[in-house]
């Protein structure tokens, strides 16, 4: 991520939207970035107004539209954050519409590049093309194992056990660098020291706040469910596939399994049993929330899901009643803009393409 947000100021790009609720790591980052290149980095926000990281003066620029109008006095080879400015796109206010065009263009020949951070995409159709999109991805292992070091270092606790250290990282997956750091202390404060059983549990209640994904609690296994003996042999032979051996080995993991029938039938059952015998934690998706009322919030939902899916990894996705979420995709053209169908479209190509 680093370097691809280094080759795009290097590159001339003047414009980058950053999709992220971790606004201290991505001011971080950027930090790091700043230097490593010789920019000076300033950051807005509508409280504080423009603030340089380096010295911490201040501009008196709390308006997002004098905001803008200030890029052009700063000194060239500068990045500039923009803190929540998503809010202020909502309107699709034409004098702030405008004003971030002719920014752009200036920052274009003097190496300014404006950088918008928010949680959620909000682009009016006006700035689609002028700005490069970027998902800033949730922490990894490495990223989440230094906010575990640090949290046993306050804590005055020796460094856990490489294999305890793997399940507790394991269970911090998917989350950020502050609700890691959360769980972590959480832990130490209620067992005098970091469990991956508690972390698990802070991560179950943090996965549900959007109401998307559901970290669901597995007491079934394959003696629970009757016949579906060779669906049973199939799910045995590759609970090894996901492996860090497999992976070494270069065993292709099993793209998905799609289960039809009727209520009763064993499916979601099936879904449990699954993570079981994988020994892999179970995220259910119910596909009717995936919809929201706003445009492109469905669309958001989805991606929302495939990357907190994707930071969990490895692990085992149940996407229930997926035909009522779906229904209707081919005519969803004439009921609801097409948004059916750009969903369906959008969860084939991952589950085509899919690494983690």
């Amino acid at each position: 991520m680093r370097t691809q947000i280094t080759n795009y100021i290097r590159a001339g790009y003047p414009g980058i939207y950053l999709v992220s609720h971790e606004e201290s790591r991505v001011e971080a980052e950027l930090k790091a970035i700043s230097k490593a290149i010789k920019y000076r980095l300033y950051a807005w926000s509508a409280t504080e107004g423009m603030i340089d990281t380096a010295d911490g003066t201040a501009r008196s620029a709390n308006d997002p539209l004098e905001a803008v109008t200030a890029v052009g006095e700063l000194p060239e080879n500068s990045v500039v954050l923009l803190r929540d400015f998503h809010l202020f796109l909502q309107d699709s206010n034409p004098v702030l519409i405008r004003a971030i065009k002719d920014a752009l263009a200036v920052g274009k020949t003097k190496g300014k590049v404006l950088v918008i951070l928010g949680c959620r995409q909000v682009l009016p159709p006006e700035l689609e093309r002028e700005f490069v999109l970027m998902d800033f991805n949730l922490p990894g292992r490495e990223t989440l194992g230094t906010v575990l070091d640090q949290i046993c270092q306050s804590a005055k606790l020796k460094r856990p056990a490489d294999n305890e250290r793997d399940q507790i990282l394991d269970a911090a997956s998917g989350l950020t660098c502050s609700e890691a750091e959360n769980a972590f202390a959480l832990s130490i404060v209620t067992v005098k020291g970091v469990r991956a059983v508690n972390v698990a549990a802070e991560k179950a209640a943090t996965v549900k706040k959007n109401g998307l994904l559901e970290l669901v609690e597995v007491r079934e296994g394959l003696s629970d469910i009757g016949g579906l003996d060779c669906l049973k042999d199939w799910l045995v032979k590759r609970r090894d596939a996901f492996s860090r051996r497999a992976q070494q080995y270069g065993l292709p993991s099993p793209k998905g399994l799609l289960i039809v029938g009727i209520p009763g039938t064993g499916k979601s059952l099936t879904a449990k049993a699954t993570a079981s015998v994988f020994g892999r934690p179970l995220l259910k998706l119910d596909a009717g929330k995936l919809y929201g009322s706003l445009v492109g919030q469905s669309e958001s939902n989805l991606r929302t899901v495939i990357q907190t899916a994707e930071a969990i990894a490895p692990c085992v996705l149940w996407a229930d009643e997926i035909e009522k979420g779906l229904a209707g995709s081919r005519s969803s053209g004439s009921t609801d803009g097409g948004t059916s169908a750009r969903v369906l479209g959008s969860l084939l190509s991952w589950l085509q393409e899919k690494r983690s």
